[in-house]
């Protein structure tokens, strides 16, 4: 074959996407989602890799979901912080919201390995404080009937606006609790945005570039003190893809 011909048939593969389906988590009940792009986003820096599978979908009723599917691991050192699921939600002229679930095998305080745990932290930032209130209350409401524990913590290193977290965590890979999380979610923001009036020219800029810059590179710091290596560019890639396309 010559070089022309290999070039045309070798030049550069589509990446793979390698994620085992079987840990997929079925959709909140979003009217009409259909899936509208999907991306794969890897870096690898030391001896880690972090590989993000990223899909988009919007809803007939004007939502738009991006969903993940992340490991970021050092096969190495046998640590990984994976996320299963993690969601933003968004519909034109409202808050974005935020769902972050990951399982991992790290301590997310004393950086120190540990046993298996899931983590799932629900944000609504931008919101005001009596918005937020009304989504938290809802969502509280719910999870309390589920049985499911939370906290409320304060969103250290992080602009007022964003607001405080709604908390869980759960020993061992709980995705059961996960994906009712997710659902329940879903249905405070959807009573969120039925209650709240749009906001015709709501600027999305400041989460924007909070999230894609910023938090991008605070993170590779906390990566670091994990023993993880992930660089800015890739936690900027995948942050973007969460917060683009409103």
């Amino acid at each position: 074959m010559d070089k022309e011909q290999l070039f045309i048939t070798s030049y550069l593969l589509p990446s793979a996407d390698g994620l085992d389906r079987s840990f997929t988590l079925p959709l909140p009940a979003i009217p009409g989602l259909k899936q509208c792009g999907e991306f794969i986003v890897q870096g690898h820096l030391d001896t880690t890799y972090s590989t993000n599978i990223i899909t988009k979908f919007e809803g007939t009723t004007g939502y738009r979901l991006v969903q993940v599917y992340k490991n970021t691991e050092d096969r190495d050192k046998g640590i990984f912080i994976r996320l299963v699921g993690t969601m933003s939600l968004v519909s034109k002229g409202y808050p974005f919201l935020f769902i972050d679930a990951a399982v991992s095998n790290l301590n997310f305080l004393t950086f120190e390995k540990e046993g298996l745990s899931t983590r799932v932290a629900i944000h609504l930032p931008q919101a005001e404080p009596e918005q937020r209130k009304f989504f938290f209350d809802k969502l509280t409401s719910l999870a309390s009937r589920a049985g499911i524990a939370f906290d409320l913590k304060d969103a250290q290193n992080l602009p007022e606006f964003w607001g405080q977290f709604w908390t869980a965590r759960f020993d061992g890979a709980d995705f059961d609790r996960i994906t009712a999380l997710r659902s329940m979610a879903w249905t405070s923001y959807d009573c969120f945005c039925k209650k709240i009036q749009a906001k015709t020219d709501f600027d999305y800029l400041p989460v924007q570039e909070q999230i894609v810059f910023k938090n991008a590179q605070a993170e590779h710091h906390i990566f670091k003190k994990m023993g993880l290596s992930v660089s800015v560019e890739a936690q900027a890639a995948f942050f973007s893809m969460l917060v683009s396309g409103i």
